[in-house]
């Protein structure tokens, strides 16, 4: 993996779409609305990482339902959990897309690709599923969930080898209180 990190990080071919959709971005979350979606405001931190969780354990836990419990009609319903929480997941993720650096956006557009197209699937699976094509929609939520997860693991590269908004906090020092320990620090 650590050699398709690396090409990505370097594949400056990236550079131009990757400059003009976070010129885009920027222009829709200036202000009030990209505080929020980045999570500026509150609670302090990005917002994208956590939101991610649900969508993640919902559609992880369709193929359970499908192959396991033989529970159809449940795997449906995760999935739509999933769809309806990707929404806000992708917008705070764009949000924090417009503020990396070059090398973060590289990769951070082959990420909001993949999980873009593993959203498509999802929604093609359930929609396949409520018109009573199931082998079609099962297929089309294994491959989703597979590049969902192939997504995820670029995320986490963006968050921690990348840094991708977590620079700030780097080097700051915890502060004191009952969860400060000196000499652990």
């Amino acid at each position: 993996m650590t050699g398709l990190f690396s090409t990505l990080e370097s594949a400056t071919a990236l550079d131009r779409p990757s400059t003009a959709v976070r010129d885009v971005v920027r222009r829709i979350t200036a202000g009030v609305p990209g505080d929020l979606l980045r999570g500026d405001v509150a609670p302090g931190h990005p917002l994208h990482p956590a939101l991610v969780a649900i969508p993640i354990g919902a559609w992880s836990c369709a193929p359970l339902f499908d192959f396991v419990f033989r529970k159809p009609e449940t795997a449906r319903q995760l999935i739509g959990v999933g769809l309806v929480a990707a929404l806000p997941s992708a917008l705070t993720g764009w949000a924090d897309f417009a503020e990396c650096d070059t090398q973060q956006r590289r990769v951070g557009l082959v990420h909001a690709a993949v999980n873009g197209t593993g959203i498509a699937l999802m929604g093609l699976s359930y929609l396949g599923r409520r018109r009573g094509t199931r082998p079609a929609a099962v297929a089309a939520s294994t491959v989703a969930t597979a590049l969902i997860g192939f997504g995820g693991t670029l995320g986490g590269h963006l968050a921690f080898a990348m840094g991708a908004r977590v620079e700030g906090n780097r080097n700051r020092v915890p502060s004191a209180g009952s969860a400060f320990d000196p000499v652990l620090a």
